[in-house]
């Protein structure tokens, strides 16, 4: 995981509802994030891109998109902010997933969700720099902690979470 905590360490903690927003990626041997031996040369290279991403709850599909290309890492896209993604309605909050890869996902809005139905992959699409999973959860416009079952204590920069 990165990000988590205050503005110091999480690009997203001005934004009142991605407070607790987290950017998910994945680390090999001795923490590298990429396949080649560090270079991160391209979107495969990086061990995250491509992985597959389950629902994280029961919901409803308010907001689907997977027809944004990915940019190669290093090169950012503003617009649209979160890219190809699933925001999933849980009936308490607002769980947006972002940044996947295009022509992946696998739900459109309407949709009912179940925790661990296939969702689509990692990419690399929107306000991103390389391929890692967004996620935030939010309610009337403000974020909230996330929680993961048996997970416990915080989760921010530098914490390693297997699962």
């Amino acid at each position: 995981m990165a990000q988590g905590g205050g503005p110091g360490l999480n690009h997203h903690a001005p934004f009142p509802e991605q407070r607790g927003a987290l950017d998910v990626i994945q680390v090999g041997p001795g923490g590298a994030r990429a396949r080649d031996g560090g270079t991160r040369a391209g979107n495969e290279s990086y061990l995250v891109y491509g992985q597959i991403l389950h629902a994280p709850c029961d919901g409803t599909v308010i907001s689907a998109a997977g027809h944004v290309d990915d940019q190669e890492p290093g090169i950012i896209r503003y617009q649209p902010p979160y890219g190809n993604h699933v925001f999933i309605d849980t009936g308490a909050e607002v769980v947006k997933l972002a940044h996947l890869r295009r022509g992946t996902v696998t739900v459109a809005a309407g949709d009912p969700v179940r925790a661990g139905q296939v969702l689509g992959e990692v990419g690399n699409s929107g306000n991103t720099t390389e391929p890692h999973l967004h996620i935030h959860a939010e309610r009337d416009g403000l974020g909230l902690d996330l929680e993961f079952t048996g997970i416990t204590g915080p989760l921010c920069r530098g914490r390693t979470v297997r699962t």
